[in-house]
């Protein structure tokens, strides 16, 4: 495994993560600023909601970087070894 790789994926995912985190906190600051118009129950689910959705797409993003740094070119050289021997 590529250590650098995964390295740069997670400090990617982190800064991501960050910035959307911030930018749910100053939607809800915007919504809940002016009581004469205050967001609404259902606007702050929808914003929670899409705050559970970029998150989740950026660690699936950050898994899929993961395991594209492993080097399986040992394991499947043992596989590919030890099935040859069975035969």
């Amino acid at each position: 495994m590529n250590k650098n790789d995964l390295i740069t994926a997670a400090t990617k995912a982190k800064l991501e993560i960050d910035d959307q985190i911030e930018a749910f906190i100053e939607a809800i600051d915007r919504g809940t600023i002016d009581p004469d118009n205050f967001a609404s129950f259902s606007d702050l689910e929808k914003l929670l909601r899409r705050l559970k959705l970029e998150t989740h797409k950026t660690y699936s993003d950050m898994m899929s970087a993961a395991l594209s740094a492993l080097d399986t070119s040992e394991v499947n050289a043992s596989k590919k070894d030890n099935s040859s021997r069975m035969e």
